[in-house]
Protein backbone atom coordinates (compact mmCIF):
# COMPACT_ATOMS: atom_id res chain seq x y z
CA UNK A 1 0.00 0.00 0.00
CA UNK A 2 1.65 3.13 -0.93
CA UNK A 3 1.70 6.06 1.22
CA UNK A 4 -0.47 8.66 0.76
CA UNK A 5 0.26 13.04 1.50
CA UNK A 6 0.76 13.17 5.12
CA UNK A 7 -2.38 14.37 6.89
CA UNK A 8 -1.76 18.22 8.27
CA UNK A 9 -2.69 18.62 11.84
CA UNK A 10 -3.58 22.48 12.58
CA UNK A 11 -3.34 23.11 16.53
CA UNK A 12 -5.02 26.64 17.47
CA UNK A 13 -6.63 28.85 20.08
CA UNK A 14 -8.31 26.05 22.16
CA UNK A 15 -4.31 25.58 22.97
CA UNK A 16 -3.79 28.74 25.14
CA UNK A 17 -4.57 27.52 28.38
CA UNK A 18 -2.93 23.76 28.29
CA UNK A 19 0.66 23.69 29.51
CA UNK A 20 3.71 23.72 27.25
CA UNK A 21 4.70 19.99 28.12
CA UNK A 22 1.39 18.69 27.81
CA UNK A 23 1.24 20.59 24.17
CA UNK A 24 4.37 19.23 22.85
CA UNK A 25 3.34 15.55 24.02
CA UNK A 26 0.30 16.29 22.23
CA UNK A 27 1.89 17.56 19.40
CA UNK A 28 4.29 14.41 19.30
CA UNK A 29 0.99 11.86 19.39
CA UNK A 30 -1.24 13.43 16.63
CA UNK A 31 1.32 13.73 14.16
CA UNK A 32 2.36 10.28 14.68
CA UNK A 33 -1.29 9.60 14.25
CA UNK A 34 -1.74 11.58 11.29
CA UNK A 35 1.50 9.50 9.60
CA UNK A 36 -0.37 6.44 10.46
CA UNK A 37 -3.66 7.42 9.29
CA UNK A 38 -2.30 9.03 5.87
CA UNK A 39 -1.65 5.26 5.09
CA UNK A 40 -5.48 4.11 4.94
CA UNK A 41 -7.51 3.85 2.57
CA UNK A 42 -9.89 7.42 2.51
CA UNK A 43 -12.87 5.08 2.15
CA UNK A 44 -12.32 2.85 4.73
CA UNK A 45 -14.89 2.54 7.73
CA UNK A 46 -12.38 4.22 9.99
CA UNK A 47 -12.35 7.42 7.90
CA UNK A 48 -16.30 7.31 7.68
CA UNK A 49 -16.39 7.28 11.63
CA UNK A 50 -13.48 10.08 11.85
CA UNK A 51 -15.47 12.52 9.37
CA UNK A 52 -18.73 12.04 11.47
CA UNK A 53 -17.43 11.79 14.77
CA UNK A 54 -13.90 13.58 15.29
CA UNK A 55 -11.05 12.38 16.64
CA UNK A 56 -10.52 12.02 20.71
CA UNK A 57 -7.03 11.99 22.53
CA UNK A 58 -6.29 12.30 25.99
CA UNK A 59 -3.15 12.86 27.56
CA UNK A 60 -2.29 13.71 30.97
CA UNK A 61 -5.37 14.78 32.25
CA UNK A 62 -6.62 16.69 29.29
CA UNK A 63 -8.82 15.70 26.51
CA UNK A 64 -8.63 16.80 23.10
CA UNK A 65 -11.25 16.57 20.19
CA UNK A 66 -10.07 16.96 16.40
CA UNK A 67 -12.40 17.07 13.48
CA UNK A 68 -11.41 16.58 9.70
CA UNK A 69 -11.42 18.97 7.10
CA UNK A 70 -10.39 17.96 4.11
CA UNK A 71 -7.07 16.73 4.96
CA UNK A 72 -6.50 18.13 7.47
CA UNK A 73 -6.74 17.05 11.89
CA UNK A 74 -8.05 20.57 13.17
CA UNK A 75 -8.17 20.80 17.05
CA UNK A 76 -11.62 22.10 18.00
CA UNK A 77 -11.58 21.13 21.74
CA UNK A 78 -8.80 21.20 24.85
CA UNK A 79 -10.23 21.18 27.86
CA UNK A 80 -8.48 19.60 31.57
CA UNK A 81 -10.22 16.13 32.35
CA UNK A 82 -12.68 16.37 35.32
CA UNK A 83 -11.55 15.30 38.85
Amino acid sequence: MAERQPIEVVMCEPTLRVPPEILRTVQRHIEEMARILAQLEPESPFWSSVRKSGLGLEVLAWKFKFRMEADKLVLTTAEPVPA
